[in-house]
């Protein structure tokens, strides 16, 4: 008997060399955004703040950047893509207490994924669903547990200095920050962004409109 996988949604998680120093250099700055600049209303519900879309370009926040790129090189590579990663956009979250973000997807893009800078017990953690409509019409019956990989839903606790990267198109969101801590100390923070693949005549014309901060491969 021969078996294939056919259509596999590929998940990669990978932590950042120093979470302790990144986090530490990363929180005060968000939280200074978030005094400074009111909520964009995207996915975030229950009153959690979303920051402009611009983080990419900012250069404080570089040193996160040169970490996802390092990663996202390493998944163009092991996924047979050969043009660079090219940085679409990027935002900061906090989810206060009683906030999540809607179920959604992201289009215009090819990898999205989602950076922890602070995470209390009971924040709220990512989950993501199966996007082939088969499943949502009848689930195979088994003799034994369903394998995680033909779960309806998956869920990825979040853990401080990961970073996850996963296809645009694959549905997802974040639970209800239930975390009991009071003030700042219930706050969830996270940093996300998407990825497009750009061809060296792309960068090269991007890096021409840019401001010298910003990063494109």
């Amino acid at each position: 008997m021969n078996r294939e996988i056919l259509f596999p949604t590929p998940i990669y998680m990978k932590m950042v060399k120093d979470p302790k120093k990144l986090n530490k250099y990363l929180y005060p700055l968000i939280k200074a955004w978030s005094k400074k600049d009111k909520s964009e209303k995207r996915t975030n519900s229950g009153g959690g703040w979303h920051s402009p879309t611009d983080m990419n370009l900012k250069k404080e926040y570089q040193p996160l950047t040169d970490e996802l790129f390092t990663m996202q090189h390493e998944i163009f590579k092991d996924y047979g893509m050969e043009p660079k990663p090219g940085l679409g956009n990027m935002w900061a979250n906090i989810n206060y207490p009683g906030s999540y973000n809607k179920q959604h997807l992201h289009p215009n893009s090819q990898w999205s994924g989602v950076y922890y800078v602070k995470v209390p017990e009971n924040s709220g953690s990512l989950f993501v669903e199966d996007p082939r409509p088969g499943p949502n019409i009848i689930l195979p019956r088994r003799i034994k547990g369903i394998p995680r990989a033909l779960w309806r839903v998956v869920i990825y606790p979040a853990i401080e200095g990961q970073m996850i990267m996963f296809p645009a198109w694959l549905s997802h969101g974040v639970e209800i920050n239930e975390s009991k801590e009071q003030g700042e100390k219930g706050w969830r923070v996270s940093v996300s962004f998407n990825f497009i693949q750009v061809h060296e005549e792309d960068i090269k014309a991007l890096r021409s409109v840019l401001p010298k901060e910003g990063k494109v491969g």
